[in-house]
């Protein structure tokens, strides 16, 4: 019998990486595998069914109306999290929130904090 040992990375490190398809890493940040796709970080694995990762760069229309939209609504809104590439978690309710499939932060923490061409990942 073999043991497969997925290579370990930090967050910063595998959101900057091109995964592959078929190849797999383990973030050792998030305590969760990801598969490869060919886009930067790679998709979670095993997360259920429900689950979506989107990634936005932030355009002037998305900082002039301090919102984006996720490409599904989250069944759980409250689950949602939003990370900017190379920055820390940021926290649901306090630094944004969520409408429907509408992310903002219109008076929240991440007010004046999120610049064009920042790169957000949104896990839900």
């Amino acid at each position: 019998m073999a043991i497969f040992k997925a290579p370990r990375l930090t967050q910063s490190q595998r959101e900057s990486l091109a995964l592959d398809a078929s190849e797999i890493v383990f973030d050792i940040t998030l305590n969760k595998f990801f598969g490869g796709d060919g886009s930067l970080g790679g998709f979670p694995i095993g997360q259920g069914t429900g689950s979506n990762v989107d990634k936005i760069t932030i355009t002037q229309t998305h900082v002039d109306n301090k919102a984006f939209e996720l490409s599904h609504a989250p069944l759980y809104p409250e689950s949602v999290t939003l990370t900017p590439m190379g920055g820390i978690p940021q926290l649901n309710g306090i630094d944004f929130e969520v409408n429907l499939n509408v992310v903002n932060w219109n008076g929240l923490g991440l007010d004046g904090f999120i610049d064009v061409g920042d790169t957000i990942v949104i896990h839900y």
